[in-house]
């Protein structure tokens, strides 16, 4: 190993050490078999279909409420996606909604249709979104979406205690920091 390597390598095991948490302790939600549930997000982790990342299923219309405390949002990073479809999203949908959205409700737009391999990250504005996933009977496919609570940007120069302020103006855990994940 050369020195820039194991310097990179040392920086990363001390500011693991010291902030008590890597990217790899994320806990894992997964949306399968919890149609129609609220489930709490913490500081950080990961959303997919299922605990072990693997492929959704065919033929799925499913949704799964996601909560922050009150008073915080949530930020969507879609980091590793690949839902079937085009650029009009005909085929397999990911839907994120403000709010708990239990119906096809007119009145009940989604604020993002995923579909394809790539999407630019999503910030609630407010402590519940709904993720609905709709397939169709052909080409599964996957995704993996680091979700941060994060306090909405205040008029004030800091954050609460236990967070940090990121460069623009959110406030994090602050044992997100220096954890090799940018949560901001």
């Amino acid at each position: 190993m050369d020195a820039v390597a194991a310097f990179f390598a040392l920086f990363f095991t001390l500011a693991t050490f010291w902030n008590g948490m890597s990217a790899n302790e994320y806990q894992t939600i997964g949306m399968s078999g919890n149609a129609n549930q609220t489930l709490a997000l913490q500081d950080a982790g990961y959303i997919s279909w299922t605990t072990n990342n693997s492929n959704y299923d065919n033929d799925q219309d499913i949704r799964v409420f996601f909560e922050a405390p009150v008073g915080k949002r949530i930020l969507l990073v879609f980091q590793d996606i690949n839902i079937e479809g085009d650029e009009n999203c005909e085929f397999d949908q990911l839907l994120v909604y403000e709010g708990r959205v239990i119906t096809d409700h007119f009145l009940a737009f989604p604020q993002s249709y995923v579909c394809g391999t790539s999407y630019d990250d999503f910030a609630s504005t407010n402590n519940v979104i709904t993720i609905r996933l709709k397939s169709n009977a052909v080409n599964n496919g996957h995704f993996k979406i680091l979700s941060t609570v994060f306090a909405p940007p205040s008029n004030g120069p800091s954050c609460t205690s236990g967070e940090c302020m990121c460069s623009n103006g959110r406030c994090i855990n602050e044992t997100l920091k220096g954890d090799g994940v940018n949560n901001c």
